[in-house]
């Protein structure tokens, strides 16, 4: 897991795990199944004790780590995919995922990662409230779930949403209670279209912070940039994005002296990913101001120094974490890939700086690597699930928050078909968004994941 992408899932995951390990009251949300019988309960127990056994039974299925950490045993595992799932023969790959096991009868949760999967144990916060089980999976040509062939025709998002599709299959032969599935950012935007696509494979879908946009630059993050924080905060970005560029001969220098860190710019030159990385400020300001360290009161003054500026532009918009070469040929591959033919990408405003921009117009996805592949970008399959969301989506909790920009392109749900959007008034959406709702919200939606489990959610001590 590479750099700035690792830096920003790893502030994720210190809170997920913080979230993991909290007490839990013996308060719960009532459940819709009766408690296991004295003999069902020895039974559970045997199939318990026999989980590695089970699991490597199961077909594709390679352990390749077994822990146990506190209530629950830790699998790390490989399973076998097709390629391309409509051709089940052909190609196979070793998809990368974990296991939290803690009863065969508890409400397993199918966590759909957006990218590489975390190598540790971080647990989705549904998982915690319902005391259940999770199947993490990594996403296809992401980590070390790549095809051989690397044909990039087969990271579509359907293809993907199969991946998820057997995974349920295959593991609904030993943890046969209901199923949830959950995800944070682009995950959250694997777990709506795993539903889409086969939605009878859950009872229930949790997705916090999804990612997507429609065409290739979507206004809408755009609107939403211009209207965000207060006026004096907007004011100080720009003045930050404006000294940038104008400094650009102080601050390129200090980029690539960054040659140290393992970082290389061949495919794209330094001067062009400090500007684009000065052009997205705005952009990832907000987009983690609920999990990164930085506040309007840290924009620092244009005329400061320039490491100074260049560190909180470094920071902030992370231009070797995203546009090196060592980002860009790992997981900028696949994200680029994806975004350039069917999840699109967000536009990011360029008009003010355009005075001062040498490479306007060029931060599109269809412009980056992978190199050589035709990318078309094809707008139906989101335009699909956008209207299936807003008008047949059902059991589906979206978690946005109000002070990403990705929440200006999410998706909508109709409350009739007990399907709702929650919107976190002060951070992103992430994990732990549900737990920290004011009652009677809370409680409502306790309930309502407690009956799409069929089992009692476990309320967290204050």
């Amino acid at each position: 897991m590479l750099a700035r992408h690792g830096q920003l899932r790893g502030v994720a995951g210190t809170l997920a795990a913080v979230m993991m390990l909290a007490a839990c009251g013996d308060s719960t949300v009532a459940g819709r199944e009766q408690a296991p019988t004295g003999e069902t309960q020895s039974q559970t127990r045997a199939v318990d004790d026999d989980i590695r056994a089970r699991l490597e039974a199961l077909p594709g299925v390679t352990i390749l780590g077994d822990e146990h950490i506190a209530d629950f045993r830790f699998f790390t595992l490989d399973f076998e995919q097709p390629a391309d799932h409509r051709n089940p023969q052909g190609e196979k790959f070793l998809q990368r995922m974990t296991l939290f096991h803690r009863s065969v009868t508890a409400p397993m949760v199918i966590d759909t990662e957006g990218a590489e999967i975390f190598a540790e144990p971080i647990a989705a916060e549904p998982v915690d409230l319902l005391k259940g089980n999770q199947v993490t999976v990594e996403h296809r040509f992401y980590g070390t779930s790549v095809p051989a062939s690397r044909d990039w025709r087969l990271l579509d998002v359907w293809q993907s949403a199969a991946d998820a599709h057997r995974v349920v299959e295959v593991f609904k032969t030993i943890y046969g209670a209901r199923w949830l599935s959950t995800g944070v950012f682009r995950g959250g935007t694997a777990a709506i279209l795993h539903r889409y696509f086969f939605p009878n494979d859950v009872q229930g879908t949790l997705a916090y912070a999804e990612r997507h946009s429609l065409g290739l630059r979507d206004g809408r993050a755009a609107h939403f940039l211009a209207h965000m924080g207060d006026a004096t905060c907007r004011e100080r970005l720009k003045a930050v994005q404006r000294a940038a560029l104008e400094r650009r001969a102080e601050l390129t220098p200090l980029l690539e002296a960054q040659v140290s860190w393992g970082f290389t710019f061949e495919t794209v030159p330094a001067d062009k990913a400090l500007e684009f990385g000065v052009v997205r400020l705005p952009f990832n300001f907000w987009q983690y101001m609920g999990l990164a360290p930085y506040s309007c009161a840290s924009i620092p003054e244009p005329t400061a120094p320039a490491q100074t500026l260049f560190d909180f532009v470094d920071m902030v918009a992370g231009p070797a974490y995203l546009f090196s070469d060592q980002a860009l040929l790992s997981s900028g591959e696949p994200e680029s890939y994806q975004t350039a033919t069917e999840l699109g990408a967000p536009l990011y405003p360029e008009l003010e700086l355009l005075p001062l921009l040498r490479y306007p117009g060029q931060q599109v996805p269809t412009l980056l690597p992978p190199v050589g592949v035709t990318k078309v970008y094809n707008p139906l399959p989101m335009l699909k699930v956008e209207l299936w969301t807003r008008l047949h989506a059902k059991q589906v909790l979206i978690l946005d928050g109000a002070l990403s920009p990705w929440s200006a392109s999410a998706f909508g749900v109709d409350a009739r078909n007990d399907s709702y959007r929650l919107v976190d008034p002060e951070g992103i959406g992430f994990y732990g968004a549900l737990t920290a709702l004011e009652e009677p919200r809370r409680t409502f939606f306790f309930n309502r994941l407690s009956e799409w489990a069929g089992a009692p959610v476990h309320i967290p001590a204050p």
